[in-house]
């Protein structure tokens, strides 16, 4: 077997059923479910439990040390089936048996029991295919890795250029969330658009390559080369749909997707550099980037500086959130005082103790909206610790419109309180159980 690749179902015997079975279990223990819903928040009561049980959607690769997959799981929770289930996986990691569907936050918000009620027609993500439906919540900005990921194949063919302006097509329009557009003169070059969409998930610079796109013909409806990007390589679900051509926005929930272990599957072939989704018992070289493109994103990657969902470094030290995946935040984001500050939010939380004792790196993109919150992203053990390495990814419907039960009573929402803790410490939890879990293998 040659360096870097990787057998052909090692993942798909006792190893990856034994993980699967674990992580159910710890999204048991770590119930999503007893979450609570800040918008039902009644006038001088505490906001009530969560109506229904969110989706998750939780994939996760073991590898060894030379990048081998040794163990992969995929398992999904929903309003339809709370107890959880286990994906079955090819020998190429596909997922087998789920027909994913678009998310519809009206059908989860929905009172009324609606398991009997059909999909409407065209909510098939990808069509055709025959499973268990599951509703695939938005992933939020993780999709960012999707346009990082196509911006780089326009710099490998030379249509786009690393050190070029963006071109604006709209100066001075609303680009997302109250941000504006930037004037003509005042655009990042590409590179520096990719650096801060990246580590810190600035929207102005994703509209901004996302018009690139769109210039360079590569988000056309009906032939989206964005998402055949993907789809030729077996990740058909990860999707980018109907964003404007003219500014780079509309970025709409049900129109962007991404599966957890198609995702992972991704950043695994960033991370090895070989092509493993193919069937074969030797996996060849990736050609979805060059190798100075694919290195460029995954050192952006470990730049991230939003570690507060599955690693919660951000907040060392506090009694809320507990310790996730204990990675370390890159020294750039880190001020005089151990504070992180990251795109103007201070943490104002002493990150330096939890650096010291890190015992992993986390290369990853987080997303967050209102009703959305997911992570992705590969752990590597730190030099002189164990060997533990692995690919993880999380989408799920909660954002920072729920929270948990003791942060339920107070009248300002938790996630504009001046704490700034905007997804429910869950996520840690869970992630520190799945590092945990890993690292026992």
């Amino acid at each position: 077997m040659l360096p870097g690749c990787v057998p052909r179902s090692r993942h798909s015997g006792a190893a990856g059923r034994a993980l699967a079975e674990r992580l159910v279990d710890e999204l048991h223990e770590v119930d999503f479910s007893s979450v609570v819903d800040w918008s039902r928040k009644p006038v001088g009561g505490p906001a009530p439990r969560v109506a229904h049980t969110p989706h998750i959607d939780l994939a996760v690769i073991g590898l060894d040390p030379r990048n081998r997959v040794v163990a992969a799981a995929n398992v999904q929770q929903s309003r339809d089936f709370p107890e959880g289930r286990i994906v079955s996986l090819g020998d190429d990691l596909r997922t087998l048996d789920v027909d994913f569907r678009a998310w519809d936050l009206a059908r989860w918000d929905d009172a009324q029991d609606v398991s009997a009620v059909p999909y409407p027609e065209g909510s098939a993500i990808v069509p055709g295919v025959r499973g268990v439906p599951f509703m695939s919540p938005y992933p939020a900005s993780t999709f960012k890795l999707l346009v990082a990921v196509q911006v780089l194949r326009m710099v490998d063919v030379g249509r786009l250029d690393l050190t070029h302006r963006t071109v604006n097509l709209t100066p001075g329009a609303e680009a997302i969330e109250g941000s504006t557009l930037p004037v003509a003169g005042a655009e990042p070059t590409v590179a520096e658009a990719l650096e801060t969409m990246i580590t810190y998930s600035d929207n102005v610079a994703t509209c901004l390559l996302l018009q690139q796109l769109h210039v360079l013909g590569q988000l056309e409806p009906g032939s989206n080369a964005l998402n055949a990007t993907f789809a030729s390589r077996g990740m058909p679900t990860l999707q980018v749909n109907d964003t404007d051509a003219r500014t780079g926005t509309r970025w709409g929930v049900g129109r962007i997707h991404m599966g957890a272990m198609d995702t992972a599957r991704l950043l695994l072939l960033l991370h090895s550099g070989r092509d493993v989704v193919r069937r074969s018992e030797e996996a060849g070289p990736t050609d979805l980037l060059s190798e100075p493109s694919r290195r460029l994103l995954l050192s952006l990657l470990g730049e991230q500086g939003l570690h507060e969902v599955l690693s919660t470094t951000n907040w060392c030290g506090r009694s809320y959130p507990g310790r996730g995946i204990p990675a370390q935040v890159p020294t750039r984001w880190i001020d005089e005082h151990g504070f992180v500050r990251v795109d103007g939010i201070s943490y104002a939380s002493d990150v330096r103790p939890c650096n010291a004792t890190a015992e992993v790196t986390f290369a990853h993109k987080t997303g967050l909206t209102e009703n959305y919150g997911s992570d992705a992203g590969i752990v590597i053990a730190l030099p002189g610790g164990d060997d533990r390495r692995y690919v993880v990814a999380v989408f799920t419907n909660l954002g920072y419109r729920f929270t948990d039960a003791s942060r339920a009573e107070g009248e300002v929402a938790p996630c504009s309180d001046g704490v700034g803790v905007c997804y429910s410490q869950k996520f840690g939890q869970l992630g520190r159980r799945i590092d945990d879990l890993m690292r026992r293998r």
